[in-house]
């Protein structure tokens, strides 16, 4: 059904729902985790002096996001597409990035930091193309679709603990609980969800065999 419906559409068209898609559901994760569930989850991936839980979303949503962003990736098939499903992110994170870790609370080593983090995702989503496109085509279909999730999942993890420990003025975390102290939990989480989340991905947008 998937396939049938996005097979009409433009490439463009493909990557402004999913881009909008992307952006809606990391903003709704961040506020869901970090606001809305309060204590519940403040010692589960807090980072530090940095501020709250606001790490928490990234292995909660790993299926989710794989998923939104993997479909364009397996749809379209050209480099740049996961990418491109971030362009949004970037471009509404970019603002809220500056007033809040900048004017606000002048928690970053310099207004470079802002541009790097909003970079973070295009790079994720650039993880994802690469995978796909450079993975052994001789590999199961569907073991290369999960490969490429899992890919991306790591992305995800490594683009965050990188700017946690190289754009703030505080040092990183490594405390029992921190997003970099439970790495050794979050990452193989955030792997198999990803993974999971390139296989739907694949079995909604592979052609169907027509039926007699």
């Amino acid at each position: 059904m998937a396939e049938k419906i996005l097979a009409r559409w433009k490439s463009w068209q493909v990557l402004a729902l999913f881009a909008f898609l992307q952006c809606a559901l990391t903003g709704l994760g961040v506020y869901f985790f970090d606001y809305f569930a309060g204590s519940a989850t403040a010692g589960f991936a807090r980072t530090g002096a940095v501020g709250g839980t606001g790490m928490f979303f990234i292995y909660m949503l790993g299926f989710l996001n794989a998923l939104i962003v993997l479909i364009p990736v397996q749809r379209l098939g050209f480099i740049g597409a996961g990418a491109l499903v971030y362009s949004l992110w970037a471009l509404v994170g970019l603002p809220l990035e500056y007033h809040y870790e900048w004017v606000l609370n002048r928690s970053l080593r310099g207004v470079w930091a802002v541009a790097a983090w909003c970079v973070a995702g295009p790079l994720n989503g650039l993880a994802a193309d690469l995978a796909h496109r450079f993975l052994p085509r001789s590999i199961a279909p569907g073991l290369r679709a999960a490969l490429t999730g899992a890919a991306f999942g790591v992305a995800c993890y490594l683009t965050t603990l990188a700017a946690l420990a190289w754009l703030y003025v505080v040092p990183l975390d490594r405390g029992p609980g921190s997003f970099a102290g439970l790495t050794y939990f979050g990452l193989p989480w955030l792997a198999v969800h990803s993974a999971l989340g390139g296989v739907l991905a694949w079995a909604l947008t592979r052609p169907r065999a027509a039926l007699p």
